[in-house]
């Protein structure tokens, strides 16, 4: 075999590889939301949709609505000019992937109304981490007091709030607000509250 014939069966080969492997390789998004399929758990999203990491459409943002005397504009969506007031911080959760306590940057934005609650507001937070009930209970009580402990350091050291107004509790899988026999109880399940203490 000569070296034109050596070259050849090569760059043959080459291609054929190319061309198998380009599908293991490839970023299919069908979508077209920025998630690949692969990793997103919406695939049918509408076209030019504001998505989180997994693919899913972004919630809302909503106020929550007090009933007091005060006239407060609880409806704008800017952070910067609705009333601490407005929210209702038992409200606040912030969810968390299976088995994991750092915190998604998608849950950030809950995060926000913390930040402008805790501006407007000079009162010290309780924050209860939870799980679902997959893991032992040993397991599953670590991970609530993780989870409630970097939610406690991003208010800290992201957002400048001293960390003598929070006190961090880890439930475990004590306190479920879903069914934990579904993955979206289950989901719901993971989470840190916040509580206002007295």
């Amino acid at each position: 075999m000569n070296n034109s014939q050596s070259s050849w069966i090569k760059l043959s080969l080459l291609i054929l590889c190319l061309s198998l492997t380009s599908p293991v390789f490839a970023w299919t998004d069908s979508d077209r939301d920025g998630v690949p399929d692969i990793k997103d758990a919406c695939p049918n999203t509408p076209l030019n949709t504001a998505v989180m990491a997994n693919g899913c459409p972004e919630a809302p943002v909503e106020a929550a609505k007090i009933t007091t005397g005060a006239s407060l504009d609880c409806g704008s969506t800017n952070l910067n000019q609705v009333s601490a007031d407005c929210y209702d911080i038992s409200s606040a959760v912030v969810y968390f992937d299976f088995a994991i306590a750092e915190v998604n940057f998608a849950q950030w934005k809950t995060l926000a109304f913390v930040k402008a609650f805790l501006e407007q507001n000079d009162v010290a937070l309780t924050l209860i981490g939870h799980t679902d009930v997959v893991g032992t209970p040993e397991f599953n009580y670590q991970l609530s007091l993780k989870r409630a402990q970097n939610v406690k350091r991003i208010l800290v050291e992201d957002y400048g709030f001293n960390p003598n107004r929070f006190t961090v509790v880890g439930k475990g899988i004590s306190e479920p607000v879903a069914d934990n026999r579904s993955s979206e109880g289950r989901s719901l399940n993971r989470r840190v509250q916040f509580i206002v203490n007295n």
